[in-house]
């Protein structure tokens, strides 16, 4: 017997947020000591608010030991991590673009990189309120509504100055710019350090690892599976094979033959769920 997912979806926002959020997500299910449900998550340039608001989640970061899943937000990070459940569960989370923090929040993204944050301390009393306040909802649309009454009232402080920075970013998230760091520095009308400086305030990451990430992510397709790793290798632009094994190994946590091969449950391009 396996673990059974009964409700899971993924929403993309309405247009007057969808600068600023990836995609809200959720999921319930239920597991049990010998069916755990288990997601691997990896590195990922964005981050997250979760919410769990039915059973107990386990996490750890890159096998560390375990700890309780608490609500809260998790900063982008370069590393892999793991959550599991064995109970009924259910949570709620989403996704916000990286500058999301310094525009609406006044943070740099850097200092929630790889790092976990308690809702109020970042967000006030109004953080606090919108945790009860989703932890008691009906339903998994009602909590996207409060979410997204939460950040319009943030937007007021979003922060317009560096647009085509922001913009760069974006064309970096693209795979198919192959364009070097020094040229996007030169469309964004900063010098190096500058750009590297900014670039590292609103993304959380310096550009050549935030290159290395989302390129990463965007090989996370296990219609892959037929490919040689050297083909799938030289496809996403790595020198060769062993650079491309380092790269997923260090990411995901996973040697990218046991990752591509039939039978493996993506989920999105930030890991994979196991069912036990």
């Amino acid at each position: 017997m396996s673990s059974l997912i009964t409700d899971y979806g993924m929403i993309k926002p309405t247009s007057h947020l969808s600068d600023y959020v990836r995609f809200f997500w959720f999921t319930e299910g239920v597991a049990s000591v010998n069916a755990p449900f288990v997601h691997n998550a990896f590195a990922y340039p964005s981050p997250e608010f979760i919410f769990c608001y039915k059973g107990q989640f386990k996490y750890n970061v890159a096998r560390s030991a375990e700890k309780i899943l608490t609500p809260g937000i998790y900063g982008q990070t370069q590393t892999y991590s793991k959550v599991s459940a064995q109970g009924k569960f259910g949570v709620f989370g989403f996704y916000l673009y990286s500058h999301a923090f310094p525009q609406l929040f006044g943070i740099p993204a850097n200092e929630l990189t790889d790092q976990t944050a308690d809702i109020r301390s970042i967000c006030g009393k109004a953080g606090e309120a919108l945790e009860e306040q989703i932890m008691m909802a009906a339903n998994n649309q009602e909590r996207i509504k409060l979410v997204c009454n939460f950040l319009a009232s943030r937007l007021k402080n979003a922060r317009m100055e560096y647009t085509s920075l922001l913009c760069t970013i974006n064309l970096m998230s693209d795979r198919n710019n192959l364009k070097s760091v020094k040229a996007f520095a030169q469309n964004s009308y900063l010098s190096l350090r500058q750009f590297e400086r900014k670039f590292k305030e609103f993304s959380g990451f310096s550009p050549k690892l935030f290159l290395r990430i989302t390129r990463f992510n965007s090989l996370l397709d296990t219609s892959f599976c037929d490919k040689p790793l050297g083909k799938i290798a030289f496809e996403h632009g790595y020198y060769d094979q062993s650079h491309f094994i380092h790269d997923f190994q260090q990411f995901s946590g996973y040697n990218p033959k046991e990752y591509f091969r039939p039978g493996t449950i993506a989920a999105s391009d930030r890991g994979t769920v196991e069912l036990k």
